[in-house]
């Protein structure tokens, strides 16, 4: 049997969440920075990427990484979704430690600790691997800046006003109220939230496009529904990230949660420095926290450092191959 690709694959899920970390089957990567790599990859092998995250081999909502030699980090990598290329992605930075820890490339030191820097396209960003003796426990990882662009925006849905935040936490997000727009944060309420924050999505990206969002001046990647809890530890945002239509994160996310924090820290919920759990529909939780960088100036939005630590686990290694008829040679997906 003749293949075109023959490629290897490392698997892990980020509290349920995938990530696909190719680790053979594709050339020498051509650029120098990260983003450099990305649109290079984009332009000349985007057919890997619909090999490995389309159907049969994927499903809409699975992510990829390319491992890639850095000059200026330990390490460097670009993230790709099903439908597009990602500036940075939380959960599959969680992953791809995990996966760096399956291959043996990270050692704990005698108090349990490894730490990595990460070139990505959205920059450099700082890893932390916890460990208790040689098992890994947990992955923090340093973001870039996070910030609130714009304040109460008011939308219309299904006839009646609301309004939304808008965020940016290494990907550009949506904050809505889920309680305030019938969204359930459970596993029975996920087509609701599809069908309404694709709406929104929509309707936001396209106000924006036209300059009527005052500080919006990107698309939005996704739209965040959270709500707001607390208990005796403290508090608890519980979060959906819905990206399209047929596309929702299962993990808490970790850029989501990054502009959370932002959004948090601007409305006085929480202080800097103070940990928050970030819990997904799985009731499965990231922590979470943030403090104020220096400003570039007194005009500019306040920038805040996230800090983000969630588990990963390894699910397998898969070695895929695409035969030369094989009718579904960029796979499909259906909305």
């Amino acid at each position: 049997m003749a293949h075109k690709h023959e490629i290897r694959t490392i698997d892990s899920h980020t509290a349920g969440h995938p990530t696909r970390v190719i680790m053979s089957g594709v050339p020498m990567l051509e650029g120098r920075t990260a983003q450099e790599k990305c649109v290079w990859f984009e332009q000349h092998h985007d057919d890997v990427r619909k090999l490995l995250l389309h159907e049969p081999r994927g499903h809409s909502a699975m992510v990829g990484a390319v491992l890639f030699e850095s000059d200026i980090a330990d390490h460097g990598a670009f993230f790709m979704g099903s439908y597009n290329y990602l500036p940075m992605c939380g959960h599959a930075t969680i992953g791809l430690a995990a996966t760096l820890d399956y291959l043996g490339k990270l050692k704990p030191d005698a108090q349990g600790h490894a730490s990595f820097t990460l070139e990505v396209p959205a920059g450099v960003i700082t890893v932390h691997a916890r460990y208790e003796g040689d098992r890994l426990v947990g992955v923090e990882f340093e973001n870039v800046p996070a910030y609130l662009a714009a304040r109460r925006v008011p939308f219309s849905l299904s006839g009646e006003n609301h309004e939304c935040d808008i965020a940016y936490g290494g990907n550009w997000y949506v904050l809505v109220k889920a309680s305030e727009v019938g969204v359930s944060l459970k596993p029975d309420g996920v087509q609701n939230a599809l069908s309404i924050g694709s709406s929104i999505k929509t309707d936001i990206n396209t106000r924006i496009k036209n300059g009527a969002i005052d500080g919006a001046v990107e698309p939005v990647h996704s739209v965040l529904f959270y709500d707001t809890q607390s208990d005796a530890a403290g508090i608890v945002s519980r979060q959906l990230v819905v990206l399209a239509s047929n596309k929702f994160d299962r993990s808490p996310c970790g850029t989501g949660s990054s502009a959370r924090l932002a959004q948090l820290l601007e409305d006085g919920e929480i202080k800097p420095g103070e940990r928050v759990r970030m819990r997904n529909i799985l009731d499965i939780d990231f922590a979470a926290s943030a403090r104020p960088e220096p400003s570039p100036s007194s005009s500019a939005p306040t920038l805040y450092q996230p800090r983000i630590e969630g588990m990963a686990h390894v699910t397998g290694t898969h070695f895929f191959i695409l035969g030369e008829n094989d009718p579904l040679q960029d796979g499909f997906l259906c909305a």
